[in-house]
Order: structure tokens, then sequence, then C-alpha cells
């Protein structure tokens, strides 16, 4: 590269950014760690619950775990900006544009965790002004972790790449849904299903977001849909979708970013048809 007509502040920018392999070297090998914690929560079911806005609550879990990656990753990029599920302020627009923002939620899946069901995920994302460039999901009940970065190819499970599934037959579809905190969110969910029920072979709700979305991206279900996600729900296995050859849109079929809350998700062969689904008779 030429760096002879580069501004002061474009070589600011480039030597302050994070290289991404790198980075996932050192995600990969801490957010286990992160899950061990989860682990014995988990095992021993000694732990505190605290209430939140409407129905949503966080764990004593939760909240160890949040703090803990904070601590580790400022600790290697003292320089950049953290939204994280449990240190998030309600009003959070200003970080849109944000480049080199962290993205984390330490339990995806709270009620699953707090039920004693193993369905639960650990997501680290690096984004920039929206648009993901390095995600990490861990998986702790079973030790699986995921990975995708902007600057390479491909997506990989515990090394070994991954592919959305192939299925290209609509009434063969497996498509996933989850519920929002907020409820009048659900009434979308609502919708959507009673117009696709009837197209599909099956509909599960499994009570993570992050989880389900990185099954998407291994070929275990079709497609995934969503009305009222957080950045943090979606910043790292958004792009492992994307890596692992599927299709992100909003229901609508605008453009996504990872701070829009309502979500269609594919494998990209029956997205078109689903987005047509989703849309009968909608006013939106």
């Amino acid at each position: 590269m030429d760096y002879t007509y580069m501004s002061k502040e474009d070589r600011k920018n480039m030597a302050n950014s994070i290289e991404l392999t790198e980075a996932r070297k050192y995600l990969v090998d801490l957010v286990p760690q992160a899950g061990e914690t989860l682990k014995r929560y988990f095992a021993s079911r000694d732990f505190t619950q605290r209430n939140k806005d409407g129905v949503d609550f966080t764990t004593q879990a939760d909240e160890e775990v949040d703090a803990f990656l904070i601590e580790q990753i400022k600790k290697q990029y003292p320089q950049t900006n953290f939204l994280t599920e449990e240190t998030a302020p309600a009003d959070y627009s200003s970080l849109e544009d944000t480049s080199d923002l962290w993205v984390i939620d330490p339990l995806d899946g709270t009620i699953n965790f707090s039920r004693k069901h193993p369905h639960f995920a650990i997501s680290i994302g690096l984004v920039d002004k929206g648009v993901p460039k390095l995600g990490v999901v861990h998986i702790p009940m079973t030790g699986d972790t995921y990975w995708a970065q902007a600057d390479q190819e491909g997506a990989f499970l515990n090394g070994e790449p991954i592919r959305v599934s192939p299925t290209d037959n609509l009434g063969e579809s497996v498509v996933a849904c989850d519920w929002a905190w907020g409820l009048e969110k659900r009434l979308n969910v609502v919708r959507w299903l009673n117009n696709v029920s009837t197209h599909i072979r099956q509909i599960k709700s499994m009570g993570s977001a992050v989880a389900d979305l990185a099954s998407l991206a291994s070929g275990r279900i079709d497609a995934y849909m969503h009305s009222g996600l957080k950045p943090w729900d979606v910043a790292a296995s958004a792009l492992l979708i994307e890596k692992a050859g599927g299709k992100i849109t909003t229901p609508t079929g605008d453009p996504w970013n990872v701070f829009n809350s309502d979500i269609l998700a594919s494998n990209g062969i029956l997205h078109e048809r689903l987005l047509n689904l989703l849309n009968i008779n909608s006013n939106s």
C-alpha cells in the first residue's frame, strides 16, 4: 500500500486499528474462561437474580462474566469502547457511528440458564459503525466456539469451516423465532408466524438469539426471525451467518445492521420467499 498521500487522521486511524486475527485469537482463548464461570454457576445454582425492566431480569452470573470480559479486553485494547448488556445506558444511539466498538452479551439465554436448560451462549462482536468486523460465540455447555472475521473468508466452529444449510424447499425448512422482552414487540412475531406457519416444516423457539443464529450459520436451522433484539444479541452471530453464506435483512427487506432491532436471517436461498410471506397484509 502507498501511504504517501494519506492524511494524518488516516494514519492515526490505521495505527489505532485493531488487527483482527490477533484479536480473534485472543478472544478464542478468553471466552472459554468466561464459559467456565457460567458452568460453575449452572451446576451450583448458587446465584442471585435481579429484576430489570418489564419481565427482563439478570443474574449474578451475567454481571460477573460481563465485568470479567470488559476487564480482560481493556487490558489488551485500552483505547476502545464498549456496549455490553449489563452496562449499556438506556440510550446508546451515540455509539451507532463508533468504530472499534466491543459489543458483548455475557450470557444470552438467561431464562434457559436460570431454569437449568443448557442452551445459552457468550457473544463478543467488534463493530465498526454498526457493521460487525469480528465475531466470537461460545456455547459453554458444549464447549463449542464459533468465529468469523471480516477480512477472511468463511466462518468456523472449533476451527472447522461451517456453511448455512442448502435447503431450497420452503416446505422442508426449519425456522426459529424468539420473544422480545418488550411485550408489544411480540405481536410482530405472532403476525409473522401466522403468515409462515402453514408453509414451513417446523417452528422452533429455543431461547437464545446468539446460539440460534450460530445454529443458522452452521446449517442446523434454515431461518430466524425476531422483533426487539439488542446489538449484543446479534453483533457476533450476524457475521457468522454472512461469512457462512447466509443473508440478513430487516423483516421488510431493508438493509440491516446491528442497531436494527428486527431481523430476518436465513440461508439466503429461502430469503425472498420468506420476506414475501412475512409481509402479506402488512402495513409496515
